[in-house]
């Protein structure tokens, strides 16, 4: 298998600040972390996150967004759609179906998997737009 690396590291950092920006409003502005927190059983967050979860986030974001680059690359991805289809199928084949094992084997509750699973979705739609149509 031949893989092409060339991807646009520019677009794999705004696709990742994209994806903090999205974290911050979700888990924080909209009280989403919260809320998760709750239904975990953990107390509430106060405050900005420490530095490590801070730059845990970045590293994630950016990892995510180089292979979601990669696979837009090198499936011939090119418009808004495309990275659309790529970011909704990368969540379901692996973001929503890992999570899911998760919440059952853990005994969690499935409204855990609501939450994170539509942050995680809108992530991946928004960070693979961004690098397909931005290669």
């Amino acid at each position: 298998m031949e893989v092409n690396f060339g991807v646009n590291y520019l677009a794999v950092v705004v696709a990742t600040i994209a994806a903090v920006l999205i974290g911050i409003v979700s888990f924080g502005v909209a009280g989403f972390g919260e809320r998760l927190a709750r239904l975990s059983g953990m107390r509430p967050r106060t405050g900005p996150p420490s530095p490590t979860q801070f730059a845990v986030g970045i590293v994630v974001g950016l990892v995510n967004a180089w292979v979601l680059a990669l696979l837009a690359l090198n499936l011939g991805g090119a418009s808004i759609a495309d990275g659309i289809l790529l970011g909704a199928l990368v969540w379901i084949g692996f973001g929503a179906t890992l999570k899911a094992a998760q919440v059952a084997f853990e005994g969690r509750s499935w409204n855990t998997w609501l939450i994170s699973g539509v942050h995680d979705l809108l992530i991946q739609v928004v960070m693979a737009a961004i690098v397909t149509v931005w290669r």
